[in-house]
């Protein structure tokens, strides 16, 4: 039997990351549910008693100035601090492996660092904006819909809650899809600053990426940035680029493919 390619080992997102991830999001979450919850009660029943001093969309048009800009001010701080970290780690875990394996090879960066971690807070910034805007978005129907349909104060809270478990769960989603994809681009751009080219698929199950394709994937060599071609999709894919996949990559050594 032929020995096994050497490799760079799994780079894992790291779940004390993910937390903090989710806790950095959460944080600001939490204290626009909490204004939005007061500014949205005190406006239904001032609207009950036809006292209502600003229309539905002038209340929700004063919120998303306000949260809007907030988010855009935190989601900036959350991504860098997310870029930094995760960068850090995969760093220092590749170069643990090959140290372990006796390994001396020097890197040559074929894409300079700071344009990966623009990219990623980019993207970051991008999705972690996306949460005031789906919240004020459901929120201004929900109002709407109580009000139309003669719902009481009680009734408009109970959901409110149930919106705001739902905002949480769309952090907790972003973090876990994002953690990952961080992860293993850090780790691919580490590898090929060593000179690796090829890369074996890991796939890893999940509530949202056991996708059969991916199953049968696992264990395929493929280029690195180039990936394998997936039916599903109907073009090629490397490790968590599609929504919620959770594969990961091993790096083969570089002249032991």
């Amino acid at each position: 039997m032929s020995e096994q390619p050497k490799t760079f080992g799994r780079c894992i997102p790291n779940e004390g990351y993910k937390a903090e991830y989710i806790r950095r999001i959460n944080r600001i979450s939490k204290e626009m549910e909490k204004d939005a919850r007061k500014e949205i009660v005190q406006f239904y029943r001032a609207r009950m008693a036809i006292d209502a001093p600003l229309t539905l969309r002038g209340l929700m048009k004063k919120l998303r100035k306000k949260w809007y800009d907030i988010f855009e001010t935190g989601a900036k701080l959350i991504a860098k601090w997310l870029a930094e970290h995760v960068g850090k780690k995969t760093r220092a875990e590749i170069d643990k492996v090959l140290a372990e394996n006796g390994f001396s090879i020097t890197k040559h960066y074929t894409q300079p660092e700071k344009d990966v971690i623009r990219d990623i807070v980019i993207t970051q910034v991008k999705l972690i904006k996306s949460i005031p805007q789906v919240y004020m978005r459901k929120m201004q129907e929900l109002v709407k819909e109580a009000w139309e349909r003669g719902r009481d104060l009680e009734f408009l809270t109970n959901e409110l809650a149930k919106l705001n478990g739902g905002n949480r769960r769309r952090a907790e989603l972003i973090a876990k899809d994002q953690m990952n994809k961080v992860t293993q681009r850090f780790a691919e751009q580490e590898a090929l600053a060593y000179g690796a080219t090829k890369a074996r698929w890991i796939h890893v199950p999940g509530e949202f990426s056991s996708r059969i394709t991916h199953i049968h994937m696992d264990g395929q060599t493929f280029e690195i940035g180039v990936g394998l071609y997936d039916e599903a999709v109907k073009k090629l894919v490397i490790p968590a680029e599609l929504t919620y996949c959770q594969c990961e990559q091993e790096f083969l050594f570089p002249g032991m493919e």
